[in-house]
This record gives C-alpha cells, sequence and structure tokens, in this order.
C-alpha cells in the first residue's frame, strides 16, 4: 500500500486504482463547485459505514462546495485506504 501525505498523493494513487475513475476531473470538480486547489487532505484516518452498513477506514478529504444561490458548504469526501474508492 502506498502512502498517501497530501492530496497530489491521494489524486495520483486514485488514478492508478481506477484509470477510468473521474472524481478529481476538472469538469467533474468544476460540476460539483469544487476546485482540486481549495481541497485538503486531513491527518489519520476515520471509520465510514457505507450505505450497506460495511465499516471502511478512510482517508478524509475537506473541501468546500461554491453553490449558486446558495453560496459556500463545506463538504467531507472519504476515500477508503485499500482501494481508494470514493464511500457515500
Amino acid at each position: 500500500m502506498r502512502k498517501i501525505e497530501d492530496m497530489y498523493d491521494l489524486r495520483k494513487a486514485y488514478y492508478e486504482a481506477h484509470p477510468n475513475g473521474h472524481f478529481f476531473d476538472k469538469d467533474t470538480l468544476k460540476f460539483f463547485g469544487e476546485r482540486f486547489s481549495a481541497m485538503r487532505l486531513l491527518k489519520g484516518t476515520v471509520q465510514v459505514k457505507d450505505s450497506l452498513g460495511v465499516t471502511h477506514t478512510c482517508y478524509v478529504v475537506s473541501s468546500t462546495q461554491q453553490i449558486p444561490l446558495v453560496g459556500r458548504k463545506r463538504v467531507y469526501h472519504h476515500f477508503d485506504v485499500e482501494t481508494l474508492e470514493d464511500i457515500g
């Protein structure tokens, strides 16, 4: 397992694990009102349950979405440390 220390490491590892993934694509981020430059990888990992109740150990990415007519909203994305899948 590769060591993830910052957003650049996470993005590179994500695309290695998911070559056809689109999470960090510029157009995808723009659609959700996010920017890669505004994303931060939080220290450590957390335990997160997915929609099926399965627990995952995850990296946490903090981001700000700029939503028209609403304004800014803080969001957190969770990536499984083993598979680097986005846990919703």
